[in-house]
């Protein structure tokens, strides 16, 4: 069944893996609940998400004859995924981030929702962190030799880099009040369509994602205004819907329609969009509506309906404004990002120092452990007085070197907490990072993160 998901056959692999899933009654609860999550995701890809939803629910008794760490990872695994179809990416990233931020679940398992989450990040407009959330992912099927997932995780890093250029692109067009933004620089594309060349060579046959990657290259085509890349465009297209993948077909659709308006041929762009929006109302309710408000305003515009288009595009504005602010509180908190963007901020504080007090800075940091560490020991390490110390780390971080070890111990403490390593105590923990005073502790950290110690470890034990 896989060789025919892979060939995006999805009718023919629900099919026959709906048949041996029936049969499979005495087979081992791990066979059976892999080949039931195989053919629900290949359910969503063809749009019956209803009969996706159905057989999700019967999963659920398979992954309890197993353990309740299981049912824990692979449902929500299955919850991720349908939020994900239904374009609820916040949902989906807090989904999928139960499973990829715990080191107890199984390496393909963490894989997976790392690579799942980094598109519920990206369609949350968290960009950057999609990226980071990719390259952990890629890291991990690295480590743990997870062969064929390299590959597939390096076409969805180029599908995720071509969304940011269409976006950089949007922006340039129209920055939320109209008119060109001289701020945003129109993004190089030669890079990347060199490694969409090399990618589909090695990818070889003409499966899901050579031909996902093949779309993607066609979008990026400076003659998709023209008859020819038109051509190219419907020749993908065709091929989606010649297969039923609906759910695919309706996004690279949506993702045609957005790059024609930002190339002006709007006519085109109405075209490719077809039957969704044809009817305003049942645009209205479209689970993409608001990309499709987007191109249906440029499209107003372009015939001359000024009032239309202005009136699409206030709801457009209205509905990106409220969407942005809902999903960025609803984002998860992930673990291994904090701990990513905690080394960004600290190698960015590190490169603000002049060469030689960043072996002072990099020395505190290997040694936040240490109870003995001392203002002394770091000075003499680089052979400086403690007073010249003093004025460089306030001069350039406006800190004291004292400070930056409270403040960093804080942190890895808080981190630990947070990762459920607290249930020895919260002075055990503090005693690792060089603290043996209990009110001390309490004093410090409640002023680093208006919280106390054990309101955090209290937080971390809350089941997800």
């Amino acid at each position: 069944m896989s060789d025919l998901v892979l060939k995006g056959q999805l009718v023919d692999a629900v099919r026959l893996g709906s048949e041996r899933f029936e049969r499979m009654n005495a087979a081992p609860a791990e066979q059976r609940a892999a080949l039931g999550q195989l053919i629900g995701r290949a359910l969503l890809a063809l749009g019956r998400e209803e009969e996706a939803e159905e057989l999700f629910q019967r999963l659920l008794k398979i992954y309890e004859s197993h353990s309740r760490s299981c049912v824990r990872w692979q449902a929500s695994l299955d919850q991720a995924a349908l939020f994900l179809h239904l374009n609820r990416a916040a949902r989906a990233a807090e989904a999928f981030n139960t499973v990829a931020d715990d080191d107890t679940a199984p390496a393909p398992l963490r894989a997976e929702a790392l690579a799942g989450l980094s598109v519920a990040l990206h369609r949350s407009s968290e960009h950057r962190r999609a990226m980071h959330t990719l390259n952990e992912a890629r890291r991990l099927a690295q480590q743990e030799g997870l062969d064929g997932m390299g590959e597939l995780l390096d076409a969805l890093g180029l599908d995720l880099s071509a969304h940011c250029c269409f976006q950089v692109e949007e922006l340039r067009e129209q920055a939320l009040g109209g008119g060109a933004d001289p701020g945003v620089q129109p993004v190089d594309l030669a890079p990347l369509r060199a490694q969409l060349r090399a990618a589909i060579e090695r990818l070889g046959e003409a499966g899901i994602a050579t031909r996902r990657l093949r779309y993607i290259e066609a979008l990026l085509d400076d003659s998709i205004g023209s008859p020819s890349g038109r051509s190219r465009l419907n020749e993908e297209l065709r091929w989606l819907r010649e297969l039923k993948l609906s759910a695919f077909e309706q996004l690279a659709r949506i993702e045609a329609g957005m790059v024609l308006v930002q190339h002006g041929d709007s006519h085109a762009a109405c075209d490719v969009l077809g039957a969704m929006v044809y009817d305003e109302q049942q645009m209205r309710r479209h689970r993409y509506a608001l990309e499709l408000k987007y191109c249906m305003s440029q499209v107003h515009a372009a015939a001359g309906r000024h009032g239309d288009a202005l009136r699409l595009y206030k709801d457009y504005v209205r509905q990106a404004l409220y969407s942005m602010k809902k999903e960025w509180f609803q984002l998860p908190r992930s673990r291994f990002l904090e701990k990513h963007e905690l080394a960004e901020q600290s190698d960015a504080a590190k490169l603000r120092l002049p060469l030689r007090y960043r072996k002072a800075y990099q020395y505190i940091v290997d040694h936040l452990d240490d109870r003995s560490l001392s203002i002394r020991q770091v000075a003499a390490h680089i052979d400086v007085t403690e007073r010249a110390l003093q004025m460089a780390f306030r001069t350039y971080l406006g800190m004291t070197p004292a400070e930056l070890i409270r403040s960093r111990r804080m942190q890895r403490i808080r981190d630990e907490l947070r990762n459920g390593a607290g249930q020895e105590g919260v002075l055990a923990v503090a005693t690792r990072w060089g603290l043996t005073n209990r009110s001390t502790l309490a004093h410090n950290y409640r002023q680093q993160f208006d919280e106390t110690p054990s309101a955090t470890l209290r937080g971390a034990a809350v089941p997800a």
